[in-house]
């Protein structure tokens, strides 16, 4: 099992706290807090009470309540994912731009920039 994982499971089966987990792994509270709340947002998992207990409201209405989250419709759903494909495309778009920009910078300065698979790491 992945490290990620492994912290990710510990927090959410066992319980462990993000300081706990941060001692014992040496990994930031912040990048556990962000694993986590990503694994349950990939997997629609709700908060747990101890995450509900800590959530933290807006600076600027710290007494403000907060309204329930509502299910998503199904459009509701449609435009997220439309979203997240022109996302997608946008990505693509800009690796493309990249590599391009790569090829020419090679060929103009007759060097070689992309690390070549299989070649050792520079300064070890």
């Amino acid at each position: 099992m992945e490290l990620k994982e492994q912290i990710i499971k510990e927090y959410l089966e066992q319980g462990c706290g993000y300081r706990k987990l941060q001692g014992k792994y040496g990994i930031s509270r912040t990048t556990i807090c962000k694993w986590v709340q990503i694994y349950q947002g990939i997997h629609g998992l709700e908060r747990t009470a101890k995450q509900q207990s800590h959530y933290l409201r807006d600076m600027d209405a710290p007494n403000k309540k907060r309204l329930p989250k509502k299910a998503p419709t199904a459009d509701d759903l449609q435009k997220k994912i439309t979203a997240l494909e022109k996302q997608l495309e946008w990505e693509k778009l800009r690796g493309d731009a990249l590599d391009t920009m790569i090829d020419i910078a090679e060929e103009k300065l007759n060097i070689s920039i992309r690390k070549k698979s299989g070649s050792p790491q520079s300064g070890k």
